[in-house]
């Protein structure tokens, strides 16, 4: 299951999306919504993908230097340890995984530049050098490795970084939630891993049906939600005030009126931190003052239907 500030940045970006396009088709937008939980779990089935392709790349290599006149021993031992990792080997020999990576066809062709920086970098690896001296590894060493040969290519290579924002346009924001969940799904692993450890929940229904909701609700009651905005912000016409500003405003009171079961506290606080993403330093301040005078406007005039979970304070 994604977190829910994920899942409201994605109905944020499609109703901004859907507001500034000038013939636009509504139900076109939504449909664009649910895509991008797909294409984020595409993203993550992609990233799994790579050990398995990187493993095949090894294997290339290992047969290169072992047919030299004069083949280097260390290297041949590097390319040995990580041919060997029990970790990769689970990985591309998972049926589920396999079944996956050809739904969404996520192959990593034509990436033997990119591999080769990666072993690049693993030789500079502290923790890789003291791996590849040990003649056998433990499973959980082959994870750990795994876990580092990730981290080396996200944190060092400018090249894997702009290879991916080129292949996924929602690299950018779906990286952190997507490198989360492979993170635990790594971390999770076993020896005696079989089946289905991918995480599936990505695709959870009650993500999606979240996502409709509050993509319907918000273009539903736009002017309902304006007029409260407009009332609290006197000095400012709404065609005035940024497009960013009114449209996080607009989401936050949609939550406050119309998802009983969702705090106030909790639908306010989350898109201040939208803001800080998307809009001006000053907005934070600006958007958190309108919101609380209508908050309190709402409270008096018993406006607010909460319930359950919600009516906590």
């Amino acid at each position: 299951m994604f977190n829910r500030r994920f899942l409201r940045i994605k109905v944020f970006q499609a109703l901004y999306a859907y507001y500034q396009d000038e013939h636009a088709n509504r139900s076109l937008h939504e449909k664009n919504l649910t895509k991008s939980l797909d294409k984020t779990h595409e993203l993550y089935v992609y990233l799994m993908a790579f050990p398995a392709a990187f493993r095949h790349f090894v294997s290339l290599e290992l047969e290169t230097q072992k047919a030299k006149y004069i083949p280097i021993q260390s290297l041949i031992t590097q390319l040995e340890a990580l041919y060997n990792n029990k970790a990769m080997i689970l990985l591309e020999e998972n049926q589920h995984l396999a079944d996956q990576i050809k739904h969404y066809k996520c192959y990593w062709n034509d990436n033997k530049d990119l591999f080769k920086q990666l072993l690049a970098l693993l030789k500079k690896n502290e923790a890789f050098a003291k791996y590849a001296t040990k003649s056998e590894h433990t499973f959980f060493e082959d994870k750990s490795i795994l876990l580092e040969m990730y981290e080396a290519f996200v944190v060092e290579s400018e090249d894997y970084e702009n290879y991916l924002e080129e292949k996924y346009i929602n690299w950018e924001d779906d990286q952190t939630v997507v490198y989360t969940q492979l993170l635990k799904t790594i971390s999770a692993l076993k020896e005696d891993s079989i089946g289905n450890f991918l995480a599936e929940e990505l695709n959870n229904e009650d993500d999606e049906a979240f996502l409709k909701e509050l993509f319907k609700r918000t273009a539903n009651y736009e002017e309902e939600l304006t007029e409260l905005i407009s009332a609290k912000t006197q000095n400012w016409d709404a065609d005035r005030l940024a497009v960013v500003d009114l449209l996080l405003m607009r989401m936050a009171l949609c939550e406050v009126l119309h998802f009983p079961y969702i705090p106030v506290k909790v639908s306010i606080n989350e898109y201040l931190e939208v803001a800080k993403l998307y809009s001006t330093p000053n907005s934070h301040g600006f958007i958190n003052g309108v919101l609380d005078k209508i908050n309190q406007e709402l409270k008096q005039s018993n406006k607010l239907n909460k319930l359950g979970r919600g009516l906590v304070e």
